[in-house]
C-alpha cells in the first residue's frame, strides 16, 4: 500500500509539469514515428495505454484512427489526458485504476502498450506487469514497452548527478539493456520479440542547457532524434500474438 501511494503522489506531481504543447518537440515526433512504424495499421484498432501518464501519445495515434483506452493509478493525470483529448475533440476511454489490477477481460485490445512505466518496478514486478498487459492482446496483436536505455551514456551520467543532488524526481527507476527487457519479455510469455533503441540526443537535455548545447550543435532534428543505435535513450520492444 506504501509503494502505490507513493507512486500516486510521484505522478500527481509529475502531472503538474504537463503542458499541451510538448506533442509538438522533436523528440516526441520521433516516439511517434517509431510506435506507429512497430504498431502498424492503427485504423479503427483498440488501444490501451497501461500508466498512460499525460496521454499525448496515445492522442496521436487516436488522430490515426487508434480507439484510444488509457488506465493509469493517478487521478490527476487522467484529468490532464481527459482535457487535453477534449481540446483535440478526439474520443478516449478512461479507467482510474492499478495495472497490476485492471478489470478488462482477457484478448480484449489489439495493442496494448506503455512508455516508461516498466523501470519503476522490480524484476518479479516487471514480469507480472508484461504478463498481464500481455494477455489482455488479442491474438495478432501486438504488446509493446519503451524504457530508457542502460547504455545512453549521457543520460546516465546525468541521472547520477541529479540522484546525489536529491533532484531526481521519479522515484525508483532502473535503466535497462535490450538484453534485459528481451529476457523479461520472455519469462512473461510474449512471442515473436523485435527490440531495439534509438534517440542518441535526448540524453543530453538532462544536463544544464543541454537542450541549448544540442540546438547549438544542430542534433535537436528529427533524422537525429529518431536514429537507430545501441546507445539511443529509448529502447523498444514489441511483441505478436
Amino acid at each position: 500500500m506504501t509503494k502505490i501511494l507513493n507512486l500516486i503522489k510521484t505522478w500527481d506531481k509529475e502531472s503538474e509539469s504537463y503542458l499541451f504543447e510538448k506533442k509538438m518537440q522533436v523528440d516526441y515526433l520521433a516516439n511517434y514515428y517509431h510506435l506507429e512504424n512497430c504498431l502498424g495499421n492503427l485504423n479503427k484498432k483498440t488501444i490501451l495505454e497501461v500508466g498512460s501518464g499525460s496521454g499525448q501519445t496515445s492522442a496521436y495515434l487516436a488522430t490515426h484512427g487508434g480507439i484510444i483506452h488509457l488506465v493509469d493509478i493517478s487521478s490527476k493525470s487522467l484529468n490532464f489526458s481527459k482535457k487535453y483529448f477534449d481540446s483535440l475533440k478526439l474520443p478516449v476511454n478512461i479507467y482510474n485504476q492499478n495495472a497490476f489490477n485492471m478489470k478488462f477481460p482477457n484478448k480484449s485490445f489489439d495493442y496494448v502498450w506503455n512508455g516508461g512505466v516498466l523501470e519503476h518496478y522490480n524484476d518479479a514486478e516487471k514480469v507480472e506487469l508484461i504478463k498481464k498487459m500481455w494477455k489482455l492482446v488479442k491474438p495478432g496483436g501486438k504488446i509493446l514497452i519503451t524504457t530508457p536505455n542502460l547504455y545512453d551514456i549521457p543520460f546516465i551520467v546525468a541521472k547520477k548527478i541529479l540522484e546525489f543532488r536529491k533532484k531526481w524526481s521519479f522515484g525508483l527507476e532502473e535503466n535497462m539493456s535490450m538484453k534485459k527487457i528481451r529476457d523479461l519479455a520472455k519469462k512473461a510469455g510474449v512471442t515473436n520479440i523485435h527490440i531495439y533503441a534509438y534517440n542518441p540526443i535526448v540524453g543530453f537535455w538532462f544536463f544544464p542547457y543541454g537542450r541549448e548545447i544540442t540546438d547549438f550543435l544542430k542534433l535537436n532534428t528529427f533524422k537525429y532524434h529518431k536514429r537507430i543505435t545501441k546507445f539511443g535513450h529509448v529502447i523498444i520492444m514489441y511483441g505478436v500474438k
